[in-house]
């Protein structure tokens, strides 16, 4: 028996005890099986009924579903159609996707350094435009190469400043200047 079965049997048990119709508790409980009991068979009859009658009712039902020669010849011309069409917007998408791709290819080819270019640094240096004077450009201009390509520059963040380089005005504005 499973949990549920006994815990509506114990039910109906104490509902019978209560109502007078058993004198004690294992009489109750022998009378709740045997109701229980026959709502069981009377289940299982009216399953057994239903799957007769379904079982007869399917082959009516089959035979009644068959369709004629000219309804799925129909079906079959609207489905072809329908993939004929379906491949053709596939075809289309997939020839404005080329067109886009080679577009593309060449506009990347026509901007950018080829790849041979740039693996072999043969690529011309890109033109500069005016640079702003700064304090560090000009220090770096003045700086002899070899100190420039050492990393030793005079840079703030190196360490190697004055005082005046940095200056609390520099830092701090405090107006009408």
């Amino acid at each position: 028996m499973d949990v549920e079965r006994i815990q509506k049997v114990n039910n109906l048990a104490i509902d019978l005890m209560k109502q007078g119709l058993a004198s004690d508790r294992e009489e109750a409980i022998a009378k709740a099986e045997q109701i229980f009991k026959e709502r069981d068979t009377e289940d299982y009859a009216n399953i057994r009924q239903t799957m007769d009658n379904s079982q007869q009712k399917e082959p009516q039902q089959a035979s009644e579903n068959v369709l004629s020669q000219d309804e799925i010849k129909n079906i079959l011309h609207k489905n072809k159609e329908f993939i004929v069409k379906t491949f053709k917007e596939m075809q289309e998408k997939i020839d404005y996707f080329e067109r886009e791709m080679s577009f593309l290819k060449s506009k990347v080819n026509s901007i950018g350094p080829k790849v041979r270019e740039v693996v072999t640094n043969e690529v011309p240096p890109p033109v500069q435009e005016s640079q702003p004077v700064t304090q560090e450009t000009t220090q770096n201009q003045q700086q002899p190469p070899a100190q420039q390509q050492n990393g030793t520059n005079n840079h703030p963040r190196s360490g190697n400043y004055a005082e005046n380089d940095v200056s609390i005005e520099k830092f701090f504005y405090m107006g009408n200047k």
